[in-house]
């Protein structure tokens, strides 16, 4: 189904791009037409962003964006997001992952997110693209999974729906609890829930309504079945809800809910056997680089080394030499090319964030942004390759080097680097 839709969505495209979008000003189009040139969730995401920045007023083009923007984000790599299990997320392959998916730069994110955009401009709209949404297959998971499904964007979307498209005289006929009773009933894993109990506890609907919501959940919960990590998974959220309605199906749930190993152990002494893992810096070439980038931010007696430590000649020298050890480091020394990436712009960044701001300081920028800009991951997975770039921006408050890290996203040649550059300047217009 997401192939289709993926086709479809070059068709659309194409066509869309040969019309101006509504009374949109000039520099709003050039933006527009940088966004195009982006993988889909990129251009789903930009046109979002354009929109939500609230520079123009014009509510035809607020409505086109928005509507480009869905049927971009249909063509997303990513189908939904996931989310990792606590302690999963340091230093191993499946955090990387969770800090891609929680970018929400997934096919039913971006078009939760459109949805949303789009109800306060055209609330039919709104519910006519939500019913457009493909609910995404959930293959199965493990107990070797360490990322399980997060659905909480698309019931969001479906929570302003019901409550902010419905005449009153659809209302009357309860057409709004019929749409959510739709979506209730297809509701499948363990995982919808809290998203599901999210929605009940907040729809516009009459005390009777809600109660008769509150059973359905409550059956939903007692009866459902699936794979025992996405069981355990859901608890922590089930058990955080503080409502007396479904307390009974909740403690029942925990009683069918035996999980995974590792989520239930209470022998602290043992090494959880799941989820599998895939741990970061485990390469002999990688662990040589651990314990020199820890001797360029800490003194002997392991205290952070002061801006005046990091100016000296010595320190220079050291910096020097640790890039020409990492000049030598290459991707098939690694797991994978995606443990690779992200190590070494690890190690990059930290650099960066080292380094007094100067020559040094923009050379080993241009090296970071040369080295990501011309990765395979950004083909392979684009969000997961954004992921890192994206980190070195949030790590800098707007300054000189926040302004070098950006000029050299412009000067990349990378249609994303050079998107993100063009946004963070219409933001600040």
């Amino acid at each position: 189904m997401r192939i289709v839709r993926g086709v479809l969505y070059l068709i659309l495209v194409c066509a869309v791009s040969d019309a101006e979008i509504a009374k949109l000003p000039g520099a709003y189009q050039s933006l527009v037409d940088l966004a195009r040139a982006a993988p889909p969730e990129f251009t789903a995401d930009a046109l979002l962003r354009i929109v939500e920045q609230g520079k123009f007023l014009d509510k035809d083009a607020r409505i086109d964006l928005i509507e480009d923007a869905f049927r971009s984000a249909s063509a997303a790599k990513f189908q939904v997001r996931m989310d990792g299990l606590p302690g999963t997320t340091t230093d191993t392959a499946s955090g990387s992952l969770s800090r891609a998916y929680a970018l929400k730069l997934d096919a039913l994110s971006l078009e939760s997110r459109a949805v949303r955009d789009m109800l306060p401009l055209d609330p039919v709209k709104a519910r006519r693209m939500f019913g457009e949404i493909a609910r995404p297959m959930l293959p199965a998971l493990t107990c070797d999974d360490a990322l399980f499904y997060d659905l909480s964007d698309f019931y969001q979307a479906l929570s302003v729906v019901v409550n902010g498209s419905f005449s009153q005289k659809e209302r009357a006929k309860d057409d709004h609890l019929n749409f959510l009773s739709d979506y209730l009933g297809q509701a499948a894993s363990p995982l919808e829930l809290a998203p599901i109990a999210q929605v009940i506890e907040g729809v516009s609907v009459t005390n009777q309504q809600r109660q008769g919501l509150w059973a359905r959940l409550g059956g939903l919960m007692e009866s459902i079945q699936a794979d025992d990590r996405s069981l355990s998974a859901a608890l922590p959220a089930l058990n955080s809800l503080s409502l007396p309605e479904v307390q009974s199906s909740i403690e029942k749930y925990r009683q069918k809910s035996h999980g995974c190993a590792s989520d239930t152990s209470t022998d602290t002494s043992k090494k959880p056997t799941t989820p599998k893992l895939d741990a970061y810096w485990q390469s002999a070439n990688g662990q040589q680089l651990v314990q020199p980038g820890k001797k360029l931010r800490f003194d002997k007696n392991n205290v952070p080394l002061s801006d005046a430590d990091r100016s000296t000649p010595e320190y220079q020298q050291q910096v020097s030499d640790y890039l020409n050890q990492i000049g030598g480091w290459a991707a098939d020394q690694e797991n994978s090319e995606a443990d690779f990436y992200h190590e070494k712009c690890t190690v990059l960044m930290a650099l960066i964030e080292l380094v007094p701001h100067g020559p040094d300081n923009d050379k080993i920028i241009a090296d970071y942004v040369n080295f990501v800009g011309n990765s395979n991951l950004y083909q392979q997975s684009p969000a997961e390759w954004f992921v890192e770039p994206r980190a070195l921006l949030d790590r800098f408050q707007p300054g000189p080097v926040r302004t070098a890290i950006l000029d050299a996203f412009q000067r990349s040649g990378n249609p994303v680097l050079g998107l993100e550059f063009a946004l963070e300047k219409a933001s600040h217009k």
